[in-house]
């Protein structure tokens, strides 16, 4: 977020926790990916650790401690602008309800999604990991952090050229044009986009949405998204899956770039 918007969230989030006389240290990130040595470090030591921020903050707090193997709790204070991670987990923008939260203890379980590249790199996910033109959109913003996030997803969308693909799950296959391939451990991304709307963080399976949309159709879903109206849709076929891999059909093709949570 903005920084001088960044500061007020901080500040009220300071005061809630006080209010409610939740001891507390506060961490602040120096560069990207530094959460993650932080949350992973004190998760060791044993303190329960919440990430204040938006969903990359939040997505770097939780793989931290996930990865800590540890066993300690994870939460959330949003002050983002999209908020999805701690929305999957039924935590709203209010920064004040996420510090009774914390006061009161209030827990709950949820699963998991894991994310590695053919090239190694991992990623624990609560949200939504993806391939194709999201996972683009997700890239450009992440580079261009101005920019307004709907202008950067047309002039993505105008550019994009879909390209073969193959989905292969426990039970089923898919083979074909797509937009993107998204598999949801939540349901929403990109500030309550709801392509996977059916997805349930607690039942132990990812939501697949294929997607194969053409562009201008593509435009007058966005509504849709937004009010998780999206699903059925005749051009996204669906499917459920403990395991999924998604690669290029053709070999010889650039593959789509992938995010998880947004990064």
């Amino acid at each position: 977020g903005k920084p001088e918007q960044t500061k007020k969230d901080v500040e009220y989030a300071k005061k809630c926790l006080d209010d409610f006389k939740i001891s507390y240290k506060l961490f602040k990130t120096e560069f990207a990916g530094h959460a993650i040595s932080l949350a992973n470090q004190l998760a060791k030591e044993g303190y329960r650790v919440i990430g204040a921020g938006g969903d990359g903050t939040c997505n770097e707090v939780f793989h931290g401690v996930i990865s800590s193997n540890s066993g300690v709790l994870c939460g959330f204070i949003p002050m983002g602008s999209g908020n999805d991670i701690p929305a999957a987990i039924g935590i709203t923008a209010d920064i004040k309800r996420a510090c009774e939260i914390i006061a009161e203890n209030h827990t709950s379980k949820s699963d998991i999604g894991f994310a590695k590249t053919d090239e190694g790199v991992e990623r624990y996910f609560l949200g939504i990991g993806s391939q194709g033109f999201d996972g683009e959109v997700a890239r450009r913003s992440n580079e261009n952090k101005d920019k307004n996030y709907n202008a950067i997803i047309l002039k993505t969308l105008f550019s994009w050229k879909s390209r073969e693909i193959r989905v292969t799950m426990d039970n089923d296959t898919y083979e074909g044009m797509a937009n993107l391939a998204a598999v949801g451990n939540g349901g929403a991304y990109g500030g309550g986009m709801y392509v996977c709307q059916r997805a349930k963080v607690d039942d132990g399976l990812f939501d697949i949405s294929v997607v194969n949309i053409g562009k201008v159709k593509l435009l007058f879903q966005f509504k849709r998204m937004y009010n998780a109206s999206l699903l059925p849709h005749p051009d996204i076929s669906e499917y459920q899956s403990k395991k999924v891999r998604i690669e290029m059909k053709n070999p010889e093709d650039e593959p789509y770039v992938c995010q998880v949570d947004g990064e």
